[in-house]
């Protein structure tokens, strides 16, 4: 059993815990779940953490190694930092980036929030409604709203923003969009939106004349489930409180709502949230950040941005859930070049505690003896199996180090044959045994010239024979793998300079030398940490995977820059210079889109997408929920 066909182990957090969903789509894809205890206690293949990793980590993570984390991409999850950047982006950029509403850091922006609402109240305004948001508590907790300034209170940091009075309201009742979406790279900017999402409803009529009344103003299900209206059929909205996205688009066109321009704005609401983060995030590989954004329709069809979570809930709370959530984790791990390897089919062979006994009973036979590598794989393995009745009836001990040791052993043997088939192959004068003339001829003249006697014809037999065992095990030739397969290890790094790392393309796959991501480095080029180590080049991203779309770039030709790295200062942090073509293709993008809807808004879907496909002169898909 080859090391690199070892088990793909997945890992959920510290404990093992996790949302059962994403614990059944591992399964189902024929992972194994990681086991400190176990053989593989220091190797895992895909860590999924909840909250992000220490620093530290990325610095040690080997090329068949995934994690759920870019380093510093989680600064827009923080409703402070996410404020901060919005307004230092519509600073720089204008109004493209006024889809948030107005908020103030507390309580560092009090006294702003003060002047401001003096002002409202002393002008001829209808007087405004604010909401205060805990910065650190999530799923609804803390929130509170209010018209009196004196009625704020909070007793940690928190975010204070305008309250959409006006939002689109279905049978009454207040509902927002939650988009899933994934960033499998910064450097350059990728950025993925799955087609199915939810859209979540409160579970009472919306109403301002009570403010009080969380179960109207909120739609956060953690909180909705709770309320006495969850189990009630309500107007237009049924049992519970979510539809997916079909479900909403399909009442949109009875109610004869135009809303393919609606997602057009809400993608690119995305993808210039996304970036306006971008300065501070380094440049990695085999990382990835999967969100949640919270996106919110007033009764003008503007989409305004709620929050982002960084750790989208997973849960089965109803039945849309599981019909959702589960395709879109199959599709996203297609997606990042994660294998399947359940069934017959499988890519990788599962190793079960029966199979790695069974290898170390193979291999046993010859970790003190070593058999000479001219043989075939099928003599290899008649010729190393122990006769056992079971396992009771074998003394050997079964403990992980003697695996570890006949696992290397097994693996050099590979490697011997391996060399042995390239020799084979390139020599044409060949003996006997399938062994080069020339290298034993090499191998002879490198030897010391022996004093004249009598020419014993056992003794040149054996010193040749010999020489070409030790011919053949010299300068093992690296193996290639696939390069969509990320092998395990057993008790072994793999070095930085000589590790092999498959790059690949739509066509073909090429090797070259691997680099490992070093944080915080500083030298080399930046086209290097493009390419995860299963071949994923991010520099040329797929136009869909599954129903994952690509919202940005617009066509492969805009991932494909120049090295941005701001020399002088000699660091992996990028400048405004990368932002900047971002925001201009997304500012065309929208122009684009609204011109080609206020002329053909009767059309359907597909022709617009063609249309505005053509008139952006790219070739690929426009993001848009299923209806």
């Amino acid at each position: 059993m080859n090391v690199a066909d070892g088990p793909f182990i997945f890992r959920i957090n510290d404990n093992g815990g996790g949302p059962n969903l994403l614990l059944q789509v591992c399964q189902e894809r024929g992972w194994r779940e990681y086991n400190d205890n176990g053989l593989f206690k220091d190797n895992w293949n895909l860590w999924w953490r909840t909250n992000g990793f220490p620093a530290s980590h990325y610095r040690q993570l080997k090329k068949w190694q995934f994690t759920n984390h870019i380093p510093k991409g989680s600064a827009i999850c923080r409703k402070d930092n996410l404020t901060r950047c919005l307004k230092c982006m519509k600073k720089v950029f204008g109004t493209i980036f006024a889809f948030s509403p107005a908020a103030y850091n507390l309580p560092l922006d009090y006294t702003k929030l003060v002047s401001e609402y003096s002002r409202q109240k002393n002008g001829e305004q209808s007087e405004d409604v604010w909401i205060c948001k805990p910065v650190g508590l999530s799923q609804g907790r803390g929130i509170t709203l209010f018209k009196k300034l004196s009625e704020l209170v909070y007793d940690s940091h928190a975010v204070v923003q305008k309250y959409i009075k006006n939002p689109l309201l279905i049978g009454g009742y207040k509902f927002d969009l939650r988009l899933y979406v994934c960033v499998p790279s910064f450097h350059p900017l990728t950025v993925y939106i799955y087609r199915e999402g939810l859209a979540r409803f409160a579970t009472e009529k919306f109403s301002l004349a009570h403010l009080d009344n969380l179960f109207a103003h909120l739609t956060n299900c953690s909180l909705n489930k709770l309320g006495p209206g969850y189990c009630e059929t309500k107007d237009r909205v049924g049992h519970g409180c979510k539809w997916n996205l079909k479900q909403l688009r399909h009442y949109f066109h009875q109610a004869f709502i135009p809303d393919w321009l609606i997602w057009q704005r809400i993608s690119a609401l995305i993808v210039l949230t996304i970036v306006s983060q971008i300065n501070g995030v380094p440049s990695t590989n085999n990382c990835f950040e999967f969100y949640g954004f919270d996106i919110l329709l007033d009764s003008n069809l503007n989409p305004w941005l709620l929050e982002v979570n960084l750790s989208p809930a997973l849960g089965n709370d109803c039945d849309v859930d599981p019909a959702v959530k589960k395709p879109m984790l199959h599709d996203l791990f297609d997606l990042l070049g994660l294998p399947v390897c359940n069934t017959g089919l499988s890519l990788f062979t599962l190793w079960s505690e029966d199979a790695i006994r069974r290898e170390s009973l193979k291999t046993w036979k010859s970790v003190d003896d070593e058999e000479p590598c001219n043989q075939t794989d099928d003599e290899s393995y008649a010729s190393t199996e122990p006769q056992v009745h079971s396992a009771r009836d074998d003394p050997r001990p079964r403990t992980a180090v003697n695996v570890v040791t006949v696992a290397k052993k097994w693996r050099k043997r590979q490697q011997c044959k391996e060399k042995h088939r390239t020799v084979k192959k390139n020599c044409s004068g060949v003996n006997s045994v399938g062994v080069c003339q020339k290298d034993i001829n090499d191998n002879e003249m490198e030897k010391p010239t022996p004093p004249r006697t009598s020419p014993n014809p056992a003794n040149i037999a054996n010193d040749r024979e010999a020489g070409q065992t030790r011919k053949t095990r010299l300068k093992t030739r690296q193996i290639r793998t696939k390069a969509n397969l990320p092998a395990i290890t057993v008790g072994e790094d793999y070095p930085d300079s000589t590790t092999s790392r498959a790059t690949c393309s739509e066509d073909n796959v090429r090797v070259q030398p691997r680099r490992t991501f070093n944080y915080g480095q500083k030298k080399g080029s930046m086209s290097d940490l493009w390419v995860w180590g299963n071949g994923r080049d991010w520099s040329c991203p797929k136009a869909k995977e599954g129903d994952w779309v690509r919202a940005y770039p617009h066509s492969p030709r805009d991932a494909r820059r120049p090295d941005l790295r701001d020399t002088n200062a000699g660091s992996l942090f990028f400048n405004d210079r990368e932002i900047r073509p971002v925001v201009t293709a997304v500012g065309r993008y929208l122009k684009v889109a609204k011109e080609v809807f206020a002329k053909n808004q009767h059309m359907s879907d597909e022709v617009l997408n063609n249309m505005l496909l053509n008139n952006l002169g790219i070739h690929g898909d426009v993001w848009l929920p299923p209806s």
